[in-house]
């Protein structure tokens, strides 16, 4: 027995094929891992405020030399969870150096508490499709208000814990694969120790020119799936099936006998 292939039907079968493809290999990032860099500082210039990230070049435990670069570096902690189970000690990245005033290069835009779109604030040099486009730049949330032990100021929490000053911040975001056009959200969350300090003498250096610098800093980077991953795969998987149907739809002669 011989099978019979018109040329409209080879044509559906490729298209098909190519679309079952791509529709299987439809993958949201999800899962959690650790990053940690050679240095920060946090300074103010003319009223703007930056904050500048070492390379693993120009970090000397004491500032980042000079020139600025447009980005800072950073080493992954450790295989993460789920999609970033992939990730090793040997991966390195880059984060961007930012101000919340615009006309700063090299830095870039990224206001406190303003919705922005800032493509590739992190990146993983092993996976270049993996784009970690930050949002919002959260401003700082004190339950309680400013206290001796606590002060919120733009972005950052800072907490006394006996002689040193723990700093936090955090990042929303958009993760997008453009390998498949997913997307994740994200949510960045940025931590430095001061030691043998208190938060008035972080806050004081932050707000000058010469500013607050750690020679270390690490960020927990979260990534969710939008939406939930088996709520993903039912609408990836019908509409597959509905652009199936189109095109099979379209194979079809005009006038039906």
């Amino acid at each position: 027995m011989k099978l019979h292939f018109g040329v409209g039907r080879l044509a559906w079968l490729s298209a098909a094929l190519v679309l079952i493809s791509a529709c299987a290999s439809a993958s949201p990032i999800f899962g959690q891992f650790g990053v940690s860099g050679p240095g920060v500082l946090v300074f103010n210039n003319a009223g703007s405020n930056f904050l500048q990230f070492c390379t693993f070049a120009n970090a000397t435990g004491a500032g980042c030399l000079p020139p600025v670069t447009a980005t800072g570096d950073f080493g992954v902690s450790g295989p993460g969870t789920n999609s970033f189970s992939v990730l090793t000690t040997a991966d390195v990245g880059t984060v961007k150096n930012t101000s919340d005033h615009t006309g700063n290069p090299p830095f870039s835009f990224l206001p406190t508490g303003v919705s922005t779109t800032l493509n590739n604030y992190l990146t993983i040099a092993s996976k270049p499709t993996w784009n970690f486009q930050a949002n919002l730049l959260l401003p700082a949330a004190c339950p309680g208000g400013n206290t001796a032990s606590q002060v919120c100021i733009g972005p950052f929490q800072l907490n006394q814990n006996n002689v040193n000053v723990n700093v936090f911040m955090n990042v929303l975001g958009t993760l997008i694969n453009t390998a498949d056009n997913t997307t994740s959200t994200l949510n960045i969350s940025f931590s430095a120790t001061y030691n043998n300090t208190t938060i008035q003498q972080v806050v004081q250096q932050a707000q000058s020119a010469t500013g607050a610098f750690n020679p270390s800093w690490a960020a927990t980077i979260s990534a969710s799936a939008i939406p939930e991953p088996s709520t993903s795969s039912m609408l990836i998987g019908g509409g597959c099936l509905l652009a199936l149907s189109q095109i099979r739809r379209r194979r079809r002669p005009a006038t039906l006998l």
